[in-house]
């Protein structure tokens, strides 16, 4: 079918579409397939990229949820003092442990939709050195933090309790300066000016054209549709116009694939 044919098609009022309204959600791909297939075919790629799309933003939004939860929990540690029993000591590093391996995953996943622009395989670097750094006694180590062939860390409690009950404030102290160095890390990735803060900015306007896009197809598509106009009428009005542009892109889109 060329250009002149769907044109034809759909500007002679065809019952189905122009049922459908400019609602795209009352029109089903069927129903377009049969009005024209070209154009059916335009909108498929158009959904298939706004899915694309959602999907990056949800695996960098869960992301950025886990680098939030981890600054709550490693200022969790950085409060820690003496004064503080071994049960809140322990309490508070199950928490931290459970968001330290969340970023860690969400890092991954991230790193693998394109996280190398983002900062995250950076961070997720940047994260592990940071494990690595207490070299100073006690060691995270001797703390019971035990480090992961993944990347994550294990709580060992006992040897956590064995290492409060040798040097509480040597203990508190270590996990505060730990926590600090974490949590500093983690909210340099949140800022406002990182990349991972601007990729999701970006990838939302996308989303957010794309959805736009489709809407203009399908409402192009109706408007030729229940246009009843003369030849003359049609290649003067600029809304009639701006259809069969769309309706040209559509058409040009689909060819060659």
């Amino acid at each position: 079918m060329d250009l002149q044919s769907l044109s034809g098609l759909v500007g002679r009022g065809d019952s189905t579409l122009s049922q459908a309204g400019s609602s795209k959600t009352t029109l089903s791909a069927d129903s377009l397939s049969k009005i024209s297939p070209a154009l059916a075919k335009a909108r498929e790629r158009v959904v298939a990229q706004e899915q694309s799309t959602a999907t990056s933003l949800s695996v960098l939004g869960k992301y950025k949820s886990a680098l939030a939860s981890l600054v709550g929990t490693a200022g969790g540690l950085g409060r820690l003092g003496s004064g503080s029993t071994p049960a809140a000591v322990q309490s508070a590093l199950e928490a931290f442990a459970a968001d330290y391996n969340s970023a860690i995953s969400g890092a991954r996943e991230a790193f693998a939709q394109g996280g190398s622009n983002l900062g995250s395989s950076t961070l997720l670097g940047d994260l592990r050195r940071a494990l690595n750094q207490r070299t100073a006694p006690p060691t995270l180590h001797a703390l019971g933090i035990r480090a992961q062939a993944d990347g994550t860390v294990k709580l060992d409690a006992a040897a956590l309790k064995t290492a409060l009950a040798a040097n509480g404030k040597g203990v508190t102290g270590a996990l505060s300066q730990f926590g600090a160095a974490v949590g500093k890390l983690a909210e340099g990735g949140l800022s406002s000016s990182s990349r991972l803060t601007s990729a999701l900015s970006s990838l939302g306007n996308r989303l957010t054209a794309l959805k736009k896009q489709e809407d203009a197809l399908l409402s192009a598509a109706t408007k030729l549709s229940n246009s009843r106009t003369t030849s003359a009428k049609t290649s003067t009005d600029p809304t009639i116009l701006k259809a069969q542009q769309l309706l040209q892109q559509a058409y040009q889109g689909t060819q060659g694939s």
